[in-house]
């Protein structure tokens, strides 16, 4: 009996990831992904088994090379065609579906650059393709001032799609900013814009799920930028594709969240963590995981079980820049990369706005309340109206202080007065009594 086509759609996802794991992990890495249900697991392995008969080793190490050196090859084939009005003008990146190419116009009608992105020779396969046409459909929905813009699109006439997107000639947003020497506050406005501008994608169904540097340019006006697409996940859809990410061809493993690791259902607290690792990178200039090796349990152990190391840490050779860090900047990303989902910020939003109350040096949702926090962040926060209100108190107990003396000189010198006038009265007292004669007073 067939499979039901959502069903399938799952056997066809998991069997194209398997196939991006080295042979020796490939079994364990299938009984992981497939656990608790052996009969998915029995559906893929049986076109596992399938496609190495069909190959017969007709695809190993040497042959994958030359696969990867034919895609090469074809990049350099693909520079000066022409696609539509567009100009091939060189290969500026490449991922694991497609390449992207700088064009520019061809009928010289106006001067304008763009970049093409299509379907590497040799993965046209079904699957790469209906990810591709994903993309294009996700990309026409989106418009915002720092999310790359798609122009128009196509198909060549060898069947393979292509995208014709808005060229962006800027770094990594990490780059820029070590090549700029930007300051923590400066960092963390220009990364405000990039939680702006996956909220935006949140809010109209769109989880990015491979939210890293290299996919966050710096524009010549100093806009970040950000773009593809490629692995992005409709949250409503009508195709039946679960919302799984495995497999590390599928995601960047610096970023990825523990649940994309495991194959859990990816929300958009996937993207939240992304951005935390991406936060925790620009500002301390360290990864947050330690990952030696690429292999399934690797993966799970570092990103799954292992404790991300604090930012100030990760800093600690610059002690100004951890000292900077210790503390709010700290607990937020931690808390963007916490494990648990539901132990992260709810949305990029409130990730944005705790960042934002640290720039306001007004208290953070990511730290604990305190009496004590809460006074030294009015105080930070009001430095100017807390000074005078010092200066003013400082004042008032001087001018008391004064007053307080003088009353007391004031008290001393009629003291002294009253003593005196005493002193007299009984002077005059006893030489009125020395005088002979009768003493009268009146008539």
């Amino acid at each position: 009996m067939a499979p039901e086509p959502q069903r399938w759609d799952r056997v066809e996802e998991i069997f194209h990831q398997a196939l991006e794991q080295s042979p020796e992990v490939r079994e364990e890495w299938l009984n992981r992904t497939c656990a608790g249900n052996p009969g998915l697991r029995d559906e893929v392995a049986s076109l596992l088994e399938s496609d190495s008969a069909a190959r017969d080793g007709f695809v190993g190490a040497k042959v994958q090379q030359a696969v990867m050196e034919l895609g090469h090859d074809a990049a350099h084939v693909m520079e000066g065609r022409h696609i539509g009005p567009y100009r091939l003008i060189r290969e500026i990146g490449h991922g694991g579906m497609g390449s992207v190419y700088l064009a520019a116009r061809a009928d010289e009608q106006y001067e304008s650059k763009v970049a093409i992105k299509l379907v590497r020779p040799g993965l046209d396969t079904d699957f790469i393709l209906r990810r591709f046409r994903r993309e294009r459909q996700i990309l026409a929905r989106l418009e915002h001032p720092n999310i790359t813009r798609l122009f128009d699109g196509g198909t060549i006439d060898e069947g393979i799609p292509y995208l014709v997107m808005e060229y962006i000639d800027g770094a990594w947003i990490t780059r820029h900013a070590a090549e700029k020497r930007l300051s923590t506050e400066a960092r963390i406005r220009l990364f405000l814009p990039v939680c702006a501008a996956v909220e935006y994608a949140h809010r109209n169904f769109i989880v990015h799920r491979d939210l890293k540097p290299g996919n966050i340019l710096i524009d010549p006006s100093g806009a970040p930028k950000l773009l593809d697409f490629g692995i992005s996940k409709l949250l409503h859809s009508d195709q039946p594709e679960p919302m799984h990410t495995q497999g590390v061809g599928m995601m960047t493993p610096d970023y990825a969240s523990p649940e994309q690791i495991l194959g859990e259902p990816i929300t958009i607290a996937s993207d939240v963590y992304s951005l935390g690792a991406v936060l925790y990178e620009l500002l301390s200039g360290g990864r947050p995981h330690r990952i030696e090796q690429c292999t399934p349990l690797a993966l799970e152990r570092a990103i799954c079980l292992d404790p991300v190391t604090r930012p100030s840490t990760a800093a600690a050779p610059d002690r100004t820049l951890a000292r900077r860090l210790k503390g709010d900047l700290d607990n937020i990303i931690l808390r963007a990369m916490q494990k648990e989902p539901g132990r992260r910020y709810a949305s990029v939003e409130h990730l944005a706005d705790d960042l934002q109350r640290y720039l306001e040096h007004r208290p953070v949702a990511a730290r604990p309340d305190s009496l004590a926090y809460h006074a030294a962040k009015f105080i930070r926060r009001n430095r100017v109206a807390v000074s005078l209100v010092i200066l003013a108190a400082a004042a008032i107990l001087a001018g008391a202080a004064v007053a307080v003396q003088q009353a007391r000189m004031a008290h001393d010198r009629f003291q002294d007065v009253r003593k005196l006038a005493t002193t007299f009265v009984f002077d005059v007292e006893e030489a009125a009594a020395t005088f002979p004669g009768p003493r009268t007073c009146g008539n």
